[in-house]
């Protein structure tokens, strides 16, 4: 006599053998009661990770359990001090990559140098190299809210969830906010008006835009494409004429 597993069985079958671990880096304190809430969601245990600053300002990561062909979920938030977030994201997901770990799946709320995502004067695209050290590091998926262009997404060779974070802000305004409908939706600048729109359509608000001069940095005149100034030629000017 045999016996047949049916297939969707097998497959939680497999799902619970290979588990899945979830890791919390130790930025501040946000990021630990952030993780505490997932895992009490997903009814798991929170994984065994050691974070912490040598005295020099390094960065060391000691893995307290085993990873091996595990799904592992790694969340970071960013603190005051980004670079240090980075490093711990970094180190944590190498570490858990040289552990053999199945997959790695990095979730972080807000993606950190989003901003310098376009080439300013004689700068450099800071996302594309944290993009590529990131997935160097052994990132196989990013989970991400509200990136700061979606172009962003181009940068990685994994694949990326650029997660919204509208349906949440509508629900607290309406839940939270007494008397919301005298309120007015208002746009910090003109490139967010589109966003503004959004929300006080769907609000049933009305909408204000706030004009002003665009700032140095994000003028696409000053990115380096017209330095340095060009100068005219005075010698193919006729003799006899004057520039005024």
């Amino acid at each position: 006599m045999f016996c047949v597993t049916p297939p969707e069985l097998e497959t939680k079958m497999n799902i619970t053998k290979g588990g899945l671990v979830l890791f919390s880096a130790n930025s501040n304190s946000s990021c630990m009661e952030l993780s505490k809430k997932i895992a009490e969601r997903l009814g798991v245990e929170m994984g065994k990770v050691q974070v912490y600053q040598e005295p020099n300002r390094e960065t060391r990561v000691q893995i307290q359990e085993s990873v091996r062909g595990k799904d592992v979920f790694i969340i970071q938030t960013v603190s005051k001090d980004v670079n240090t977030t980075i490093m711990e994201l970094l180190i944590m997901v190498y570490a858990c990559k040289t552990s053999c770990a199945k997959s790695i799946i990095g979730v972080i709320p807000y993606f950190p140098y989003s901003k310098q995502c376009k080439m300013r004067k004689r700068g450099s695209i800071v996302s594309k190299l944290l993009a590529s050290m990131m997935c160097k590091a052994g990132l196989t998926h990013l989970i991400t809210m509200d990136l700061h262009q979606k172009e962003i997404q181009g940068f990685f060779n994994i694949p990326v969830d650029n997660l919204r974070a509208s349906p949440f802000l509508l629900q607290y305004i309406q839940e939270e906010i007494p008397d919301y409908r005298n309120a007015v939706i208002v746009a910090k600048s003109p490139a967010s008006a589109k966003r503004a729109q959004s929300f006080a359509e769907r609000l049933r608000l009305g909408i204000a835009v706030i004009h002003g001069e665009a700032q140095d940095a994000e003028s696409d005149l000053v990115d380096g494409r017209h330095s340095p100034p060009m100068v005219r030629s005075v010698a193919a000017i006729h003799p006899s004429l004057e520039i005024p």
